[in-house]
């Protein structure tokens, strides 16, 4: 193959590579299990919050999103009220849990509770 023949090739290969690129689609926004923004109030004003606001906005039905819950590591309710997801952290328990409203809207807080008491760390 001479030269110019390498050269098409090559510009080929790179327009396939950078239209592979333009077609992936973005999946939904990741749930934030950092705790940044924890809060000692009822947890509503939090990052996480504000992900599974952003995540399941979608009105996807009750049992889907808690189907993802559970993927995430959540355990959920039987009656499908809400899932929740604890983490030890010393003393300390930070508790991510999503509610579900009556039209089917999720809800995320996340709270931290040590040794029986709410700790607040803004």
């Amino acid at each position: 193959m001479g030269r110019l023949g390498m050269v098409a090739v090559l510009s080929v290969l790179a327009a396939c590579a950078v239209g592979e690129a333009r077609t992936e689609v973005a999946g939904p926004p990741a749930l934030d299990l950092s705790e940044k923004g924890l809060t000692s109030g009822d947890g509503a004003d939090t990052a996480f919050a504000r992900s599974v606001a952003a995540r399941y906005a979608g009105a996807a039905p009750v049992a889907e999103v808690m189907q993802d819950l559970t993927a995430h590591g959540f355990s959920c309710d039987e009656s499908g009220a809400y899932c929740t997801r604890a983490v030890m952290d010393g003393p300390c328990a930070d508790a991510w849990t999503v509610d579900f409203s009556d039209d089917g809207t999720a809800h995320g807080t996340l709270v931290r509770r040590c040794m029986g008491a709410v700790v607040d760390e803004e």
